[in-house]
């Protein structure tokens, strides 16, 4: 663990594995005894409630954990509409108060040794009309863990993220590939990783395994083996 007090997790695209990589990293550091809280500050695509873990990247990584907190610190803020923040705030007439987010975030922060953040969606994802996610993890003072496929088309999508990062402000930690397909890597796959690091110089600090359905059963001990050696 860098001496962060925890990391931020963006990712290149929509979908990309941010939750998986955020419930692999909670479920290593489960197993080995460090207090982790986590957050997930803005969720679209949800009832209030966060009815149930199948729809619920808030709730799902809420019972990874292993923690008490209640949702509304986890998860403060809650869409319907399946869209980005501001667009989703927009159709519901709302404005999103990041204050309360920043608030939550500082609660949970002092109530655990650390903390991991899930982003939602990419690193220039508005927020508001003047505030987007960069904005928010600089504000967090965190360090970004950048999420992103293993397949064709990573290189322009992580370069791009990392350039991104750089402009902004924000202290990138490293890049997590998370593998989408269960089968082996081809070629091309084999040699992301090698390129990412000689062309952004930022470390690649681990791949993601396949993992069949975001479900509980599949954040194991036998999970942690497989993640164990990350870089992190």
């Amino acid at each position: 663990m860098l001496n962060s007090k925890g990391y931020f997790i963006t990712g290149t695209d929509t979908n990309v594995g941010k939750t998986v990589v955020t419930a692999c990293l909670l479920t290593l550091y489960r197993e080995q005894g460090i207090d982790t809280g986590v957050m997930k500050p803005i969720e679209t695509g949800v009832d209030q409630e966060c009815s149930s873990e199948a729809n619920s990247d808030a709730k799902f990584l809420l019972t990874i954990s292993g923690n008490g907190d209640p949702l509304e610190e986890i998860c403060p803020i809650r869409l319907k509409p399946t869209a980005a923040p501001l667009q989703a705030a927009r159709i519901t007439g709302q404005t999103l108060d990041i204050n309360l987010i920043l608030e939550n975030f500082h609660r949970l922060q002092a109530k655990h040794d650390q903390m991991l953040v899930e982003g939602i969606g990419g690193l220039l994802v508005p927020l508001t009309a003047n505030y987007s996610v960069s904005d928010l993890i600089r504000d967090m003072n965190l360090p970004l863990i950048i999420v992103s496929r293993v397949s064709l088309g990573t290189l322009n999508h992580t370069l791009l993220t990392v350039k991104a990062a750089q402009e902004t402000g924000v202290k990138i930690a490293g890049v997590i590939l998370n593998h989408s397909k269960d089968r082996p890597l081809n070629e091309i796959e084999l040699g992301q990783a090698s390129l990412i690091q000689e062309l952004s110089n930022v470390p690649v600090l681990g791949e993601c395994p396949f993992i069949d359905s975001i479900s509980v059963e599949h954040f194991n001990d036998k999970l942690v083996k497989k993640v164990e050696h990350w870089k992190i």
